[in-house]
């Protein structure tokens, strides 16, 4: 581990969502399944690390070309969003192991957060909803982050660096002032991209995988606490 870096002058924190903050990339990926058994195709759970950090768009349309889909792209991404959105309204939403522990220590050091999420904005609202009615004394998402960037706000997702750099621009903090936390690669290599200083938190599906322009590597959010103070 590199200690190149000054933590202390960082000054936001900004989260991915998916599979960082809360355990909904089986979620996603039943969709995705759900979506092509409707075209009898099975999609087998070890493709699920391949999905983790693109886009919706991005994921269907690599799915449009492998297996020779015909419905349209806007289309697909209609149905398959109309999947998740039941799934992610009904089913439990498990918050990761350390998110609430990490986020109170960053806002005790007076660091500004946000949520950068490639997902579409209807998505992000729903779960970000959802996680935050489990801590009614902590309002609601608008009032406890200061930021929240979607998959909608940006023509180019990750991992290209647009949406980690709109972030910055609506917290007012400089990306070099950042400190980003995700849990995929793409993800990874789109805040690096965007000059943010940036730790990898692995889950079940990333682990072992490596992450292009990460600084460091966690287990979990709440082994990452150091980085706080690094």
């Amino acid at each position: 581990m590199s200690h190149s870096v000054s933590f202390d002058r960082l000054r936001a924190v900004v989260f991915d969502m998916d599979g960082l903050m809360v355990d909904t990339e089986p979620i996603h990926f039943a969709a995705f399944r759900e979506y092509m058994r409707r075209h009898e195709v099975e999609l087998p759970e070890s493709v699920m690390p391949e999905f983790i950090g693109f886009s919706e768009q991005d994921n269907l349309r690599d799915l449009k070309t492998k297996y020779g889909l015909d419905e349209p792209l806007q289309a697909m991404i209609a149905d398959r969003r109309a999947i998740y959105l039941e799934l992610i309204r009904t089913l439990p939403i498990e918050v990761l192991p350390g998110f609430w522990e990490f986020t109170a220590a960053a806002r005790a050091r007076g660091m500004k957060q946000a949520v950068v999420s490639s997902a579409a904005a209807v998505q992000v609202e729903v779960v970000l909803r959802r996680l935050l009615e489990t801590k009614p004394a902590l309002g609601g998402p608008e009032g406890y982050f200061d930021a929240i960037v979607t998959g909608d706000d940006v023509t180019r997702n990750k991992p290209a660096p647009d949406i980690y750099l709109e972030g910055a621009r609506r917290l007012g903090v400089p990306p070099a002032l950042c400190l980003a936390l995700e849990d995929s690669p793409p993800g990874a290599q789109s805040a690096a991209a965007a000059g943010m200083i940036v730790v990898a938190v692995s889950n079940r599906y990333t682990e072992g995988l490596a992450f292009p322009g990460a600084q460091g590597i966690a287990p979990s959010l709440q082994a990452a606490m150091g980085y706080l103070d690094w």
